[in-house]
């Protein structure tokens, strides 16, 4: 039996989720003898609290200080300052990363979270490198890990990237054996790092099998959750991260337009109890956390939300238009170009604008709003989990 260990990380959702989609496609595969383990390495008692506690603070920061989010964000990804962060990553994260491998002894590793990139190279550096006096003098991973022959067995080591449009310094690694990307803008920037293009693969950012698995149709759907099959539904999706989204739907509530919406709080109860206690004048079905997100996106005519990776990712897949009205400095920016540059939905600043939006889709028998899911399925990837899982499956069989 081979062991498929997964990385991931708690710093907001989509890490997680893009190891949890990953992970249960693989456990599917009834032709591949496997043990998969997601594992979070903050959470290692090993992992100084300061990192540990990190993840957790993420939430916090971008609420209270986006713009020190922003500039974090933007200086790490320069050089010098990057180059920096992965040598502290490496000695905080070390100990973590290679208690890991010695307990869970993995046949290959999938990581969806940056931070284990410095940690992951030094533990290769010492227990896999045929070294020469001459790699020894460089003494600079990045440029020597390229050189290295490797003895004995070799563990391979796969990243999953878990945004679009652009790739931040702290993804990059010379050490992967595979790179999975969103878009073939970033298999081009990871080639432009020093990576060999027949290791980078525009996979999508791996989302649940749901979306690709699903066999009822957008009216089923809609009756399954008590909604009526033929009227167009909105699903609004929200959180702890999400400060606006009461505002654009309370102007949506008394626009008039003949809609039906679905809402998800993720968790924030605040938001599920606001949403609960607003007197609504179209039909609503309201859920705090669920884990029924996905049927509820191919139920949908629209969604409003932010712009994560992870939303950005599964409503390209089901085919729907997407109104961003909360973006994150720093990599949701690239996901909310990639979105607008392919007609397949709108950033807005405030809600006059959400209604001028919708006003516009559902003109002329909802043609702009058909462009725009059409314009979404063309770039959506439903499969990326399985194709993940091929180059997983390829690797181990190598």
């Amino acid at each position: 039996m081979k062991r498929v260990l997964i990385l991931t990380a708690d710093a907001g959702f989509g890490h997680r989720s893009a190891a949890n989609a990953i992970a249960a496609t693989l456990q599917k595969q009834k032709s591949m003898d496997i043990e998969v383990k997601v594992q979070n390495l903050l959470n290692d008692p090993k992992t100084p609290s300061l990192l540990r506690n990190s993840q957790y603070d993420y939430d916090k920061l971008i609420r209270e200080s986006p713009k020190l989010y922003e500039f974090g964000y933007e200086s790490s990804d320069k050089p010098f300052p990057s180059q920096l962060a992965q040598i502290g990553l490496s000695a905080l994260l070390f100990k973590s990363f290679s208690n890991e491998m010695d307990e869970y002894q993995p046949d290959i590793i999938v990581n969806t979270y940056p931070l284990y990139h410095p940690p992951a190279q030094t533990w290769y550096l010492i227990n896999e490198a045929s070294w020469t006096s001459e790699e020894i003098s460089k003494f600079l991973p990045q440029s020597a890990i390229s050189k290295f022959s490797f003895r004995g067995k070799h563990i391979p080591f796969i990243t999953v990237i878990t945004d679009f449009a652009s790739v931040h310094l702290l993804w990059m690694s010379l050490l992967p054996d595979a790179y999975c990307v969103a878009t073939e803008l970033m298999r081009d920037q990871v080639i432009q790092n020093g990576l060999s293009p027949e290791k980078v693969f525009c996979t999508g950012i791996p989302i649940n099998p749901v979306f690709s698995e699903e066999t009822r149709t957008k009216a089923a759907l809609r009756v399954y959750f008590g909604l009526d099959p033929e009227k167009t539904t909105v699903l609004a999706i929200g959180s702890k991260r999400v400060s606006n989204l009461m505002e654009n739907l309370t102007v949506m509530n008394h626009s008039g337009f003949d809609l039906q919406l679905i809402m998800a709080a993720g968790g924030d109860e605040k938001l599920y109890q606001t949403m609960q206690s607003t007197q609504w004048n179209i039909p609503v079905k309201i859920v705090n956390f669920t884990q029924e997100l996905p049927e509820m996106m191919l139920a949908s005519d629209f969604v409003v939300t932010k712009a994560g990776g992870l939303v950005t990712s599964e409503a390209l897949a089901a085919g729907l238009p997407m109104i961003l009205i909360d973006v994150l400095p720093g990599q949701e920016e690239g996901n909310a170009c990639f979105v607008q540059n392919n007609g397949a939905g709108i950033v807005i600043s405030d809600p006059i604008k959400l209604i001028e939006t919708i006003s516009l889709w559902l003109r002329n028998n909802k043609a702009g709003l058909k462009l725009a899911a059409e314009n979404a399925r063309r770039i959506g990837r439903p499969d990326s989990s399985s194709h993940i899982v091929k180059i997983i499956q390829s690797l181990l069989d190598a």
